[in-house]
């Protein structure tokens, strides 16, 4: 009789409570999947629903087709985040009743109250309650429409007769917000898509309006519809609902720009490490503009790292003599503000130019600036880097707001094949399956871990089967070389080129490094790693944590030998822990 019909990508986490809510009341669940990759599958097969697989069109069009899938003659439609509360249960457990001895309903559809969790509170103000829902109806009475043609937001589900929806009283829980990060991520996609919409709808913003909706947003919300009676969460919920009004408007002012910009700028002509970690940049862009061409600007020696993220376009190499590399940009971004070509892209007229505001050259040279300090705040530089996209009105740091995030904007791929790697390497077939990448330099930039303790982890590794691969530059070899001597150890120090070394790193079982180029690097391509740190500014990993899988391991103690007072015994631990 009661067919629930479910849309879902990437719900593992969400529908076993939904799917359980659910029991001894449908007597069919389908569940529409658009390429899931989290074992949404196995939980649906778990719980006994039938799953069909189609790429996402849009949510109206989603829903109208998982709902033909459904063969009982009435259709209740949840979202993966919802489930039937008690007393939801208990109302349409009487409704089966009713339903089943009579041949016709007085009615077509039913609506619910949607009662939403956010961060554990149930918030019963602010417009988001009784927020009731057209979920419930006979097979060939209404479908899903959205607000406007061709919109992606704001579906809702639409009666040919209005005048036959009766109402439910039970709540629909909506479990949306565990953490908030994921309201962060929500307010980004709602307000993107929101934009799309109105522009669809040929609205158009100015200089204000993102700020007088802001305004307009939050006073509906906290006072007219008294968020103000949820307490601090109602408050909260009033802000960050200002803050996607002033996105979706801030991007409709935006969109001309976005149709002409064709090609933007990063630059980074620092570290390797510094280039590993504002690489999710170029990721973000993708994600928000994929017509857009993502240019890279650094030093030479990080021309090959750029290069293997599958998301920039065209690396320009900036050796100090050539500023013109700047030169044919529609905006840029300056990772690192680097005085030179900041002065370069004012000369050259590119008509966007973000940075930080904090700097006399970006001061003076840069038009849209990023008035933020992180002395002695540990924002991490993926964030930071992220957060300077707001330069350009792209919402980056809201919509991947955790480390979680930033790997996926990576896509990398090393210049080199496996084989090729280890040609370089010299390695036999055998070695080169068990090879554990040992990095002792880090060139001054943070405060290392002493050559005696890394000779000592490599001793275990070796001893355990493993195969230690010693990098590094030629100018890093004098204080290595008694270690190096050691018939056991591979001696790979200044003997690999940046496409060598990134094949290496892509392959290896596992990286141990203090907070250096080839720490990030590995980790940028999947390998895990044990990174050593200092656990203070200006080194803490809160700023400057590997974005892969893997281990930190940090301390504020100098050991007496000099360098980080980690001790061996637990950077084994979690090296054998990763290799296990």
């Amino acid at each position: 009789m009661l067919s629930v019909v479910i849309i879902a990508k990437n719900e593992a986490h969400n529908l076993p409570r939904c799917l359980q809510s659910l029991k001894g009341l449908a007597d069919e669940v389908v569940v529409v999947d658009s390429g899931s990759t989290d074992g949404t599958l196995e939980v649906c097969a778990q719980h006994g629903a039938t799953v069909h697989q189609r790429d996402f069109t849009t949510y109206a069009d989603q829903k109208n087709w998982a709902a033909d899938q459904a063969s009982h003659p009435y259709v209740l439609s949840l979202d993966a985040d919802e489930s039937v509360s008690a007393d939801l249960f208990k109302e349409l457990t009487a409704w089966k009743t009713s339903a089943a001895s009579t041949d016709e309903l007085p009615f077509d559809a039913w609506s619910l109250p949607r009662l939403t969790s956010y961060l554990g509170t149930w918030v019963r103000h602010g417009g988001w309650y009784p927020d009731r829902k057209i979920r419930l109806w006979r097979q060939g009475t209404g479908s899903w429409t959205p607000a406007q043609p061709g919109g992606m937001l704001h579906e809702a589900w639409v009666p040919n007769v209005p005048s036959r929806v009766a109402k439910l009283e039970g709540d629909l829980h909506h479990h949306s917000y565990h953490r908030f990060s994921d309201h962060l991520r929500q307010l980004a996609k709602f307000s993107t898509l929101g934009a799309a919409d109105a522009k669809l709808q040929g609205r158009s913003s100015h200089l204000l309006k993102p700020w007088l909706r802001m305004a307009f947003q939050w006073l509906k919300q906290a006072v007219v519809q008294s968020g103000w009676r949820d307490g601090s969460t109602g408050v909260r919920i009033a802000r960050w609902s200002a803050v996607s009004a002033h996105w979706k408007w801030r991007q409709v002012r935006a969109a001309s720009a976005w149709d002409t910009r064709q090609t933007v700028g990063v630059v980074r002509t620092d570290a390797l490490g510094d280039n590993v970690l504002s690489l999710p940049m170029a990721g973000a862009l993708k994600a928000h503009h994929p017509e857009v061409k993502v240019v890279w600007i650094c030093k030479p020696y990080a021309a090959d790292v750029a290069g293997a993220c599958g998301h920039v376009d065209e690396v320009r190499i900036w050796d100090g003599d050539r500023p013109e590399v700047v030169e044919g940009l529609d905006a840029v971004v300056f990772a690192f503000p680097e005085p030179v070509l900041v002065r370069a892209a004012a000369k050259a007229g590119v008509p966007v130019r973000v940075a930080t505001g904090r700097r006399w050259a970006t001061a003076l040279h840069a038009n849209r600036r990023v008035w933020r300090s992180r002395k002695g705040t540990p924002v991490h530089e993926a964030f930071q880097g992220l957060r300077l996209l707001h330069g350009l009105d792209v919402p980056a740091a809201l919509r991947f707001p955790e480390a979680t995030d930033w790997h996926g904007l990576l896509a990398m791929t090393p210049p080199l094949d496996s084989r090729a790697a280890q040609v370089a390497t010299g390695l036999s077939d055998k070695s080169w399956s068990r090879v554990v990448v040992l990095h002792p330099g880090n060139h001054g930039s943070a405060n290392g871990w002493s050559v005696d303790r890394f000779r000592a982890l490599g001793r275990r590794l070796i001893e355990a089967g493993w195969v230690a691969v010693v990098t590094g530059t030629e100018a890093e070899r004098g204080p290595l070389e008694s270690w190096l001597s050691e018939p056991e150890v591979v001696d790979l120090v200044g003997k690999l080129d940046m496409p060598s070394l990134l094949g290496v790193l892509a392959h290896a079982k596992l990286c141990i490094a203090s907070s250096t180029g080839p720490l990030h690097l590995a980790s940028a391509f999947g390998t895990p790693v044990v990174g050593l740190y200092q656990g203070q500014a200006p080194f803490w990993p809160a700023r400057w944590a590997p974005l892969g899988p893997g281990v930190v391991l940090e301390t504020r103690m100098e050991a007496p030998e000099g360098g980080l007072d980690i001790s061996v015994q637990d950077a084994s631990a979690a090296a054998f822990g990763l290799l296990t």
